[in-house]
This record gives structure tokens, C-alpha cells and sequence, in this order.
């Protein structure tokens, strides 16, 4: 895509400035707005429900060491 047209660009597909989340875009995984690398997609369901299921995980690890 080009600049253009690059959803990632648009802050309006951010929430909180940090998570990308735009349902039109059929990605899972976004170029990151600044820097290298990639982000998710967070308004696909499996990524968010993934995303938490990762970060209830760590909590439990941490809690019941």
C-alpha cells in the first residue's frame, strides 16, 4: 500500500494512541506506525482474545509463584 492510502497511518485507527484497531483492514499483522516491526490488529476477536489469554497467563505464573 502507499502512504495514501495506508490505514496505519491514520491515528483514528488507534485506540489510546497505542492499539491498532481497524475492522475494514483485513490484517492481522500492521507495519507499526513508527519504528520497525509489526503490530496486531486488535479488532479481530482471536487476536484480542489471544492477547488476553497471554496476559492472564503471565498473571497467574506471577501471582502463584
Amino acid at each position: 500500500m502507499d502512504e495514501l492510502n495506508d490505514p496505519t497511518g491514520d491515528s483514528r485507527n488507534y485506540k489510546w494512541g497505542v492499539f491498532y484497531c481497524n475492522r475494514k483492514d483485513p490484517r492481522v499483522f500492521v507495519p507499526k506506525r513508527f519504528g520497525i516491526g509489526y503490530t496486531l490488529n486488535f479488532c479481530k476477536p482471536y487476536v484480542t482474545i489471544g492477547f488476553i489469554l497471554i496476559l492472564l497467563i503471565i498473571g497467574l505464573k506471577v501471582y502463584f509463584h
